[in-house]
């Protein structure tokens, strides 16, 4: 810990469990996701964070008695001598928020300043904050580092909110919807008896993080990527944990064998997702059981009285045909030094491109094929 400003009571942490105490506090009545907990980035940086060189650059504000009221979490890579700050997370968060005290008077002028004074004050200043992935309102709530000036993400977020009954969420379906999923269901059955299988722990938890990776590799040439980041000790560290921030697997098998997949994490009566996966046999394929297991998800979380559900960043037919609520995203990106603001021009053009790419279906069908290719 290493203070910036006495009279402004600002603190940066380089330890995420130096700052564990203010974190906690603020999780308690802040508007975050459940990537934001504590205990979900805790692991990421062990894990996946630690693997691609994120070092933490907490940032905490204090009011005049000492307690917290924000705190951004943060951490910061180099790349090409630019130090940037950016969200802790990475790719695996979908949805990024700072943690603000209600009532503490955080605007986006007075988050800037906050970014200014930790940015160049800390003992290695940091060149550019790149803030990206962030809901410009979240539960209702604005989220005031979604500056004015910030660009929208190359993709939008999706997500709903959940009915009481299973029955109501069923009558969200059409019939027609209904039946294709009955006929699919008793094709893949075919292959064996159909088990759903909710919130797996232990060694079944372990089998279906490896089948998850397994069949992602296949689909999309990740596997390497995935192995390198220390993906699957990160799903497992969170699958070991209840409280904000654990992990769930969820899983579809055919007389045994596991043909889809999804790990999300929770935050009180929200569960986001954050991977799934489904066997690429193509007679398999054609049964849909990615589609199976969603509904029969969404069906169990319906049950436990979940309120709120999403499937997070990135367009995909299967979002829209259970979404109802696309969640605005965009990207922020500060400077702090001078070479900062040689950067940011030339992040910005890139994500603009990107996003024009996403958004453009026969461009966004090229750009994914040659992702594949490179991961190859």
């Amino acid at each position: 810990m290493r203070p910036l400003d006495h009279s402004a009571m600002v603190q940066i942490f380089t330890k995420m469990d130096d700052a564990r105490a203010d974190w906690l506090a603020l999780s308690r009545v802040a508007t975050i996701s459940p990537y934001q907990s504590f205990a979900f980035l805790a692991a990421w940086l062990e894990t996946v964070g630690r693997a691609e060189g994120v070092s933490p650059f907490i940032v905490v504000a204090r009011d005049d008695a000492g307690a917290p009221e924000a705190l951004l979490p943060f951490g910061v890579i180099v790349r090409k001598k630019i130090r940037i700050a950016s969200y802790l997370g990475g790719r695996e968060s979908n949805f990024n928020l700072p943690l603000l005290r209600p009532g503490a008077g955080y605007d986006g002028a007075k988050l800037r300043a906050l970014l200014d004074t930790a940015g160049r004050r800390a003992s290695t200043p940091v060149d550019l904050y790149y803030l990206r992935n962030q809901p410009r309102r979240f539960e209702d709530v604005t989220n005031p580092l979604a500056f004015e000036n910030a660009q929208d993400s190359p993709s939008f977020g999706y997500g709903a909110t959940l009915p009481a009954t299973v029955d109501a969420l069923a009558a969200r379906l059409s019939k027609d919807t209904r039946k294709k999923l009955r006929r699919k269901e008793a094709r893949l059955a075919e292959y064996g008896a159909v088990a759903y299988e909710h919130r797996a722990r232990g060694a079944r938890a372990a089998e279906i993080i490896s089948a998850l990776i397994r069949q992602k590799s296949e689909r999309f040439a990740v596997g390497a990527d995935f192995a390198r980041c220390d993906m699957p000790a990160l799903l497992q560290r969170l699958c070991d944990r209840d409280d904000d921030g654990a992990m769930e697997l969820h899983a579809i098998s055919a007389g045994g064998r596991i043909v889809a997949a999804y790990a999300g994490v929770t935050r009180g009566h929200r569960f986001s997702a954050m991977l799934n996966s489904f066997d690429q046999e193509a007679e398999i394929a054609r049964c849909s059981p990615g589609d199976l297991l969603l509904h029969a998800l969404m069906r169990d979380l319906v049950a436990r009285g979940m309120t709120h559900f999403d499937l997070g960043a990135g367009e995909a037919r299967y979002k829209n045909s259970v979404c109802d609520e696309t969640i605005e995203l965009c990207d922020a990106l500060t400077p702090v030094s001078a070479l900062g603001r040689v950067a940011a021009p030339m992040l910005s053009a890139y994500l603009r491109l990107k996003r024009r790419v996403k958004q453009t279906p026969a461009l966004a069908g090229a750009y994914y094929r040659l992702r594949s290719a490179r991961a190859a």
